[in-house]
This record gives C-alpha cells, sequence and structure tokens, in this order.
C-alpha cells in the first residue's frame, strides 16, 4: 500500500485518490486564472488590491506573484473558516471596478463599447463568485 505523499510523486498511478487531488487542483487553478486574467475576468487585481484584501481578511500577506498572493488568500480564508467573507470582499471589489467603468462611460460616452463589455465580464464574475459561496454553505458540513 502506498502512502499518500507516493500518490503525489508519481502522477501516472491510477490511484483514485490522486485523480481526485488534481482534479480539485485543476479546478482551483482555473479560479485563480479567472480572477487574474483581465481578458477573463473584466477586472485587474493588483498586488496592492490583493494586500487589502488580506487586510480586510485580517492577514498581512507578503507581496509576490499575483497568482500566489491570490492562492495564498484562499488558502488562509479556508484556514480561518473566513471564505465566505474573503468571497465578499473579492465580490465587493468587483462591484467597485463597475462602479468605476461606469463612470468612465458617463464621461466619456464613446467609451461605452469598451466599458460595457468588462462590465458585462465583471457581472458574470460576481454571479461565478456567489454560486461558489452557495458551494461554501454545501460542502462546509462534510
Amino acid at each position: 500500500m502506498h502512502k499518500d505523499k507516493d500518490l503525489m510523486k508519481n502522477p501516472f498511478m491510477t490511484n483514485m485518490k490522486f485523480l481526485q487531488q488534481a482534479e480539485e487542483e485543476t479546478e482551483f487553478q482555473k479560479i485563480l486564472k479567472i480572477l487574474t486574467v483581465p481578458s477573463k475576468s473584466g477586472i485587474y487585481i493588483s498586488r496592492y488590491d490583493l494586500k487589502k484584501m488580506g487586510s480586510l481578511l485580517g492577514v498581512d500577506i507578503p507581496i509576490k506573484e499575483r497568482k500566489e498572493m491570490l492562492k495564498d488568500l484562499f488558502i488562509y480564508a479556508k484556514q480561518m473558516n473566513q471564505l465566505k467573507q474573503f468571497l465578499d470582499i473579492i465580490i465587493d471589489f468587483i462591484n467597485y471596478r463597475v462602479s468605476q467603468y461606469q463612470e468612465i462611460t458617463e464621461n466619456f460616452p464613446k467609451s461605452e463599447k469598451m466599458t460595457s463589455n468588462w462590465i458585462k465580464k465583471a457581472r458574470s464574475l460576481i454571479d461565478f463568485i456567489e454560486n461558489m459561496k452557495k458551494e461554501v454553505d454545501i460542502y462546509k458540513d462534510l
């Protein structure tokens, strides 16, 4: 019988536990990518923004690559049982960005074609995160 650590050393093993870990990791990677790629999310989250989100969670995270910072924030939030609060912080940030886009559109009407696309993607991201919050509720009792 192999130990769990041995499973991670050999990705070609057909053990179900390894496959489950790999699936969860790729889903998590997908979430990180959506949140850190503006063409997918409609928003840009800077290192400063992530640092501020961390402080709202009560965590002082070190500055490094954005995807790594975001990953750390998710891990901290989960460990501190504050995943829903963290998702709310992200939603508040997205809403703030949407309000900025709306202000740009009001002040520069010719920008509407571009900003409306960003707003549409950002609102889709909010829906996506709201669904994540529902999943947090579903899985917390398992």
